[in-house]
């Protein structure tokens, strides 16, 4: 976890409980990923827009390959010698980021670490932030809550 920090990596983690959240985590390769290729771009989100705000978010000189964006790749620490908290992956199916983020989850799987895997039908990357906007963004916002709850409530 001390690591973790020291990159500057964001992850939700509770202080009243030893659990952690990505929401979503947005995990990207440098070389572009299926989803990336594939998914339908928004306003909201392009890939392009993706990258110029991982270009900004960065260290000077690194790539998307880097530990904070890459966490599962091989600049990272191994992730079975990391000292982490249950953690928690959400992922719109129709993220652009979907497959890194399943690839992130998988890696936490084989590395022994307690992972847990959320997925939303239907849904793009942060699509919580338009609940309000849409009924079915609504609808499975509420789920996501409810996924929240039961997590904490189980660990």
């Amino acid at each position: 976890m001390k690591w973790l920090l020291e990159q500057g990596m964001r992850i939700w983690v509770s202080s009243s409980y030893p659990v952690g959240f990505f929401i979503p985590p947005g995990f990207v390769r440098e070389t572009r990923s299926k989803s990336e290729l594939e998914q339908p771009q928004s306003s909201f989100l392009s890939v392009d827009m993706a990258d110029k705000l991982f270009s900004l978010s960065l260290p000077v000189g690194s790539t998307k390959d880097h530990p904070i964006t890459c966490p599962m790749g091989s600049l990272a620490p191994p992730l079975d010698g990391l000292k982490l908290p249950p953690m928690l992956v959400f992922v719109g199916e129709i993220d652009v980021f979907k497959d890194t983020q399943v690839e992130y989850y998988e890696a936490m799987k084989k590395a022994n670490q307690d992972v847990q895997l959320l997925s939303f039908p239907g849904m793009g990357h942060a699509f919580y932030l338009s609940a309000e906007m849409n009924p079915c963004t609504s609808v499975q916002t509420a789920s996501l809550v409810s996924g929240i709850a039961e997590f904490v409530k189980k660990h």
